[in-house]
């Protein structure tokens, strides 16, 4: 039987290799084509979808053996492994002692934790049978037409948008005090857009100390900013990943910390912005 030191190398290498994988994505220009990636993968956590990446980037959609076949496929021959880390709650006793009526007691706690192991799984690519249905594109607002695209982001908004004349090189912002978000009048639509989605995250999801941690929340926000947009059709990445990099102040690490959150929050503003159209469309109809 392995020893907990051993055990915990062992997490310990797993992690590092996640680390050293997604410093890779970085190094090479492909957080842009890694956020798109993200989009198929929502069912997995930030850390396993930057070992799918890194080792299958054209995967669309993957599943265990076991998996597969209740899906009625299989997998051909010669199908590629794909390694990703899964938790196996594990838990143990622990003595404590603690003060019960002015006496010290002895107690035993149950202390749950989480181990990690490797497993394969496979790309739908390397299986055959049954046809699995994917996302419809018909669920999707309107991707060609960004003047309505920005009028729903406008209604969605938590907080009134107003177009203002801004100065210098300051293209809108949100003001948690005056309880706006304000947009350059001057932009372009699908402009106002990018800048909308943007100023939208730091309203609802940016929970960071803006006076502190400056760095994170601008990373945090335009790459929830750039999934939402992609989502709908709109290529922000001329504007979005230069700005991404320069908060991040060349520290991929920052991006990684963050992953799950980013994941998760844009998922959610997806979903919560595909819901509000549709529940105004059927009070239209």
């Amino acid at each position: 039987m392995k020893s907990n030191k051993s055990k915990e190398n062992r997490t310990k290498e797993m992690f590092e290799n996640i680390v050293n994988k997604f410093q890779e994505i970085i190094k090479n220009g492909d957080y842009k084509k890694f956020l798109r990636f993200q989009k198929c993968f929502k069912g997995y956590s930030f850390n396993n979808m930057v070992l799918i990446y890194s080792q299958f980037p054209e995967a669309t959609m993957v599943a265990g053996k076991s998996k597969w076949l209740k899906l009625k496929r299989e997998l051909t021959e010669n199908a590629k492994k794909i390694w990703i880390i899964a938790p196996i709650p594990r838990q143990y006793k622990k003595k404590v002692k603690t003060i019960e009526d002015g006496k010290e007691v002895e107690k035993i706690e149950i202390v749950k934790y989480n181990a990690y192991k490797y497993v394969y799984v496979y790309d739908i690519s390397d299986t055959t049978g049954k046809a699995i249905p994917l996302q419809s594109e018909s669920e999707r607002i309107n991707c060609d037409d960004k003047a309505y695209l920005y009028d729903k982001l406008k209604e969605f908004s938590n907080v009134p948008v107003i177009e203002k004349e801004l100065s210098g090189g300051t293209l809108g912002y949100y003001s948690e005090k005056e309880n706006i978000i304000a947009i350059k009048n001057t932009l372009s639509i699908n402009d106002k857009v990018a800048v909308l989605l943007h100023e939208i995250a730091h309203s609802i999801y940016d929970d960071f100390d803006y006076s502190k941690d400056r760095n994170l929340s601008e990373v945090f926000v335009e790459s929830i900013a750039y999934i939402v947009a992609d989502h709908f059709g709109l290529d922000t990445s001329p504007c979005s990943f230069n700005y991404i990099i320069k908060w991040a102040e060349g520290d991929p690490n920052i991006i990684l910390d963050l992953g799950n959150k980013i994941q998760k929050c844009a998922n959610e503003f997806i979903e919560k912005l595909e819901e509000f159209k549709n529940a105004q469309e059927k009070l239209v109809a």
